[in-house]
């Protein structure tokens, strides 16, 4: 693992039984899709964040003097962080782990791949990477404040393996089919809640 890791996370057939889901309100907006520069990985580059002490005329120092994990470059965006000085360098700024909520009050505005964006989309739909597939009939829309693949057809559609009838249009759920979590299927950094009798299971951060 590099130094800059140290400091950094580097850079989802009818018939089931019900399965109940916990509600988490949130309000929702279309996001801001910010572009996600790929060099931002394990690069050395050059400091432009100046010294707390520094007078109105200073210029950026750079790491040489600067204990390790000091701030040393501004982060480009809101789903990726300071760079700091490692070893004497200024390492490039680093990518948020998905899931990171980088909008407050809003449970949808989660950072994906290194973009902030909202997971209210059929490409990121309730949590990053699940996508609805609308040959199976799914769409992405909101059951009890919570986004679903819905309308599906079949359990081998779903990016779960279940189609949950317990509310209709029926959801691709994070269960077994059984009415028990199951987070097997959930996103990296998500896992299952139970919707208690609300909605279906989902994936949550």
């Amino acid at each position: 693992m590099s130094a800059c890791c140290i400091y950094f996370a580097c850079a989802s057939q009818p018939g089931s039984p019900q399965d109940p889901l916990l509600v988490e309100a949130g309000s929702h907006d279309s996001g801001t899709m910010l572009p996600f520069d790929a060099a931002y990985v394990d690069v050395e580059v050059e400091a432009d964040i100046l010294p707390a002490d520094a007078g109105p005329d200073a210029a950026p120092t750079g790491c040489a003097n600067q204990q390790d994990g000091t701030p040393c470059k501004a982060a480009p965006d809101l789903c990726h962080t300071d760079g700091v000085c490692m070893m004497g360098k200024c390492m490039a700024p680093g990518v948020r782990a998905d899931g990171y909520n980088w909008k407050l009050n809003d449970v949808n505005a989660r950072c994906c791949g290194g973009v902030s964006l909202t997971t209210t989309t059929d490409i990121n739909c309730g949590a990053c990477g699940i996508t609805c597939n609308g040959g199976n009939g799914e769409s992405c829309s909101a059951l009890a404040g919570h986004y679903f693949c819905r309308g599906c057809k079949t359990n081998q559609g779903c990016w779960s393996k279940c189609c949950s009838l317990s509310f209709m249009p029926p959801s691709c759920a994070a269960s077994d089919c059984n009415g028990n979590c199951d987070s097997t299927h959930c996103p990296p950094g998500s896992k299952c809640v139970l919707g208690n009798g609300m909605s279906s299971n989902y994936c949550s951060y």
